[in-house]
């Protein structure tokens, strides 16, 4: 009776246990048992009971099971799963007939609310070289270096990037260009997220001897995966220039000026077949003063994978200054063929 009786409990505690288990549902047919780990650009991250820690693509999932509290990307309360609908994650976060949905392609977060309590980082990022040496008819020495990093965690996305280029020509004096920026985006939705960013540098062929800027305001993330990212921000800035005029000037000129601007940012990516990538970005600067400045610089360009995480990388660089320094011109471009890491 006791074996009986004994036998009939731990029969209960499986059921229990298996009751209690998440299972992932496939488009194929196949369900595993489990629980969710994470969430990356493309797969679900899922610690099977049989068969351990498996990465499952998003586009293969066909319903997600958990009775586990989840951290969401946009959502301060745990939430809790409800059935799929198509590629939609259906789920509440504190009030249960409040139903929300939410592409499982563009979700970031997803991962167990004690987990994400703990905290955990994903970041990315790449360095580019390019430069020009040559004697004879011809003496020039040239070299450039760029770098982007971000780093995100959770809800927040700390964002670095700096460039810093040397050119001389027939043994002039080197101009130097540099500039070192920092945003920190907090998203409080699953696309929405509020920025604030600073920028400094200088640029002494376009007249301008140093340059900061900061600015605040809200972005939409479209999407952010390995395939394609793009993303829209719009906000107030506050720019202040001082500047470098040639000695030759006669006259009253400004050697400093800072204004308020109404400012606009695109960025896109989209990774091609056979490593090749094309890249897109611009930000767009008008001053609400009564004379009123207009500023845009964009980036377009093309990277082809050379070997793993090396790449060659074309592009072009546009700069329109409506209001130029005395004798600089309002337009630069600039075309470079250099060679990047990525990571």
């Amino acid at each position: 009776m006791k074996k009986t009786t004994s036998l009939i409990v731990l029969l209960l505690l499986l059921q229990v246990d298996v009751a209690l288990a998440g299972v992932v549902e496939l488009l194929n047919g196949d369900r595993l048992e489990g629980e969710l780990v994470s969430i990356d650009e493309e797969h679900l991250l899922w610690r099977s009971t049989n068969f351990g820690e498996q990465q499952i693509k998003k586009t293969n999932i066909k319903n997600i099971h958990s009775d586990v509290a989840l951290k969401i990307n946009g959502n301060k309360l745990p939430c809790h799963l409800q059935p799929m609908d198509a590629e939609f994650l259906r789920y509440h976060c504190g009030d249960p007939n409040r139903i929300k949905r939410a592409s499982l392609l563009r979700i970031k977060t997803l991962m167990p609310y004690e987990e994400f309590k703990k905290g955990s980082y994903t970041h990315q990022g790449r360095i580019n070289l390019w430069g020009a040496y040559s004697r004879g008819n011809e003496v020039r020495d040239e070299w450039n270096a760029q770098g982007e990093f971000s780093l995100r965690r959770n809800d927040f996305r700390h964002l670095f990037g700096g460039e810093f280029s040397r050119a001389s020509w027939n043994y002039s004096r080197p101009q130097k260009r540099w500039n070192s920026r920092y945003a920190l985006d907090w998203f409080f939705g699953e696309h929405w997220f509020w920025y604030n960013s600073v920028l400094a540098g200088a640029d002494p062929q376009r007249g301008m001897r140093t340059y900061q800027r900061f600015g605040s305001g809200t972005g939409y993330q479209f999407f952010d995966n390995k395939t394609m990212a793009l993303s829209l921000r719009s906000g107030l800035a506050l720019h202040q220039e001082s500047y470098q005029l040639p000695a030759d000037l006669v006259g009253d000129y400004a050697l400093e000026d800072d204004f308020m601007a109404l400012g606009m940012a695109l960025d896109f990516r989209y990774n091609l077949p056979w490593g090749v990538g094309f890249f897109h970005n611009n930000e767009l600067l008008q001053s609400t003063e009564q004379d009123p400045n207009l500023q845009l610089k964009t980036s377009t360009g093309l990277s082809s994978k050379i070997l793993e995480r090396i790449y060659s990388e074309f592009k072009i660089d546009y700069w329109l200054d409506t209001d130029p320094q005395p004798t600089r011109q309002d337009k630069d471009t600039r075309m470079s063929l250099g060679v990047s890491y990525k990571w």
